[in-house]
């Protein structure tokens, strides 16, 4: 909530142009300080300092993840006041333009994921039976009960492949999606020992145009699986918009992943996110365009090294009409 105990406070609090080029950034993206101090090119201290005063003022929202704290900018409270921060936002987008900060957000979003891409890069380490591990993923299966198994589901972030035993046997094509050479090396691996001879494997993103050009070609997926990957990306809504688009209509996309915790070792592993607030991951879900339908936590399959951690999946459909995505491909 706006703070300021007059309008002529919010002037001389908007009226300096580094607090302007923070408050900017900070409705650009969701950033950390130490994000903001790499932007400006200012020491970390600068940086909180100047901030102070727009989180003073309720301009800016804080939030915890793990060790890290986040701020995004927040609009004011009244008419007058939200004209007021407009057009102060606008000035500082022009300041941010004008020093090329701006230009330089998708870069900084970009090496949030560097440590996921490192991790992922290299061979897993071998493993033993993954039936356990299997058996603890059969909650996700929940949002599909009364339904046809049929048609495509895709696996984004298919990783060592531990899911595909569970899924090839319940639709008429998987395809296995994963930016990792070794991962797919992994999977290969799975899909031979286990004769799964309706998996296909794509190497890539979910939203790029050679995974949607072979979704596509097989009238869209029924079904979109997330499991255990939105927390590595930089954009979470961003990676859900990119599967909501593979879904033929009626599709659903499930989420798997943790609920918040403070094991700041997994940043290790290329973890950007330490889990989601439900009310958090139904929020990326709406700035995709889905409408989550329903939600649960529940035990972490054992044998695996998150087993500690407490997870929980989200099913949604598409709020709005995102399957004319795949159509234009051609």
């Amino acid at each position: 909530m706006l703070q300021p105990q007059t309008r002529a406070d919010l002037f001389r609090l908007l009226g300096d142009e580094d607090r302007l080029r923070l408050y900017a950034l900070c409705a650009e993206e969701e950033l950390t300080i130490s994000e903001l101090a790499e932007l400006l090119a200012e020491s970390q201290p600068q940086v909180s300092r100047k901030l102070q005063p727009l989180r003073s003022a309720g301009l800016l929202a804080a939030r915890k993840d793990g060790t890290r704290t986040y701020l995004k900018a927040q609009p004011g409270t009244s008419s007058v006041d939200e004209a007021i921060v407009s057009a102060a936002l606008e000035e500082g987008r022009r300041l941010c333009r004008k020093d090329k900060s701006l230009a330089r957000v998708p870069r900084i979003l970009r090496g949030r994921e560097e440590g996921s891409r490192a991790f992922f890069e290299q061979a897993p380490p071998t493993t033993t039976s993954t039936t356990p591990a299997l058996l603890g993923f059969l909650p996700l299966l929940r949002p599909l009960l009364g339904q046809a198994f049929q048609g495509l589901c895709v696996d984004v972030g298919a990783g060592d492949g531990v899911l595909l035993p569970l899924l090839a046997p319940l639709f008429s094509r998987v395809f296995a999606v994963d930016r990792s050479p070794a991962r797919l090396a992994s999977c290969a691996r799975v899909v031979a020992d286990a004769g799964l001879s309706n998996v296909r494997l794509l190497e890539g993103d979910a939203g790029d145009a050679l995974v949607h050009e072979a979704v596509y070609r097989q009238g869209g997926a029924a079904v979109v699986v997330v499991a255990r990957t939105l927390h590595h990306a930089a954009r979470p809504a961003e990676l859900l918009s990119a599967c909501a688009r593979l879904l033929r209509p009626g599709g659903i996309v499930i989420v798997v992943d943790y609920l918040p915790h403070d094991d700041e070792s997994l940043r290790e592993q290329g973890d950007v996110w330490l889990g989601f607030a439900p009310d958090k991951l139904a929020t990326h879900c709406k700035e995709a365009g889905l409408d989550p339908s329903s939600s649960s936590s529940f035990p972490a399959p054992a044998g695996l090294p998150d087993s500690h951690l407490s997870w929980q999946w989200m099913a949604a459909t598409v709020a709005v009409n995102l399957n004319l995505g795949l159509s234009e491909i051609h």
